[in-house]
């Protein structure tokens, strides 16, 4: 069903085509305008957008973007009813695609590129899409997955956001199902799963790389969200 998988990084320049196979686009990093036939629109993380074959598209990235794009010659069956082409994804979806990353920095063999594109169709096919995310929550995700070793105050998301504090909690919680820093957790800790599994990364540099600088504090909150240890994690 995948025919390719990939990490592509662009320049700001705008891209208007179409194509006989059917196309995913997950950003990794930074965002992208998208305007096509089926619904115009950002996309950023923890969003992605489906590009039906032969439906031309223009696609406009930020400057140093990056996106795990995946050709297909089929749709699975979960795209089959979605009325907008933008759609959010969950994070655990969003962890696997920097584990594609990470895989993808060097030359990996044809067997290893077969199994992790079937993988991600597994994933991709338990996947409840939702609708697409307000644009004004899009903003703040762009800047909390842009660098997630930080955490943003309140009032730096709100203003991102152009709210008052209230309504950006209340938008934030009614748009991602969880607060501002339930879901910088979410992602910190799904990605520090997905290089502990796949990867052979020391757990304290695994840790520095989701924004614990505490290998202690660090190993207690992915106990406590995973119900094992770090190194249970690698282990298993």
């Amino acid at each position: 069903m995948i025919t390719k998988i990939s990490i592509r990084s662009f320049s700001f320049t705008t891209y208007t085509h179409l194509h006989e196979y059917h196309q995913l686009v997950i950003p990794i990093r930074g965002s992208a305008d998208n305007y096509t036939e089926l619904g115009d629109g950002r996309i950023g993380p923890g969003q992605c957008i489906v590009f039906p074959a032969k439906c031309e598209h223009r696609f406009v990235p930020d400057e140093q973007s990056s996106f795990l794009v995946v050709d297909m010659d089929k749709l699975p069956p979960s795209f089959k009813n979605i009325s907008h082409p933008i759609l959010a994804i969950s994070p655990l979806m969003q962890s696997f695609c920097y584990y594609v990353e990470k895989q993808l920095e060097h030359p990996i063999r044809p067997e290893l590129q077969i199994n992790m594109c079937r993988l991600f169709m597994t994933i991709l096919e338990e996947q409840v899409f939702m609708p697409r995310i307000d644009p004004r929550i899009t903003k703040v995700l762009e800047i909390i997955n842009k660098d997630m070793t930080i955490t943003h105050s309140l009032c730096v998301m709100a203003g991102i956001a152009c709210l008052s504090i209230s309504q950006f909690k209340n938008l934030f919680k009614k748009e991602m199902g969880k607060t501002p820093f339930q879901y910088l957790l979410s992602i910190r800790m799904e990605k520090a799963r997905g290089l502990l599994a796949n990867t052979d990364t020391p757990v304290n540099i695994v840790a520095n790389d989701v924004g614990y600088f505490d290998v202690s504090a660090f190993s207690h909150r992915f106990s406590v969200y995973f119900g094992h240890s770090p190194r249970n994690s690698r282990s298993q």
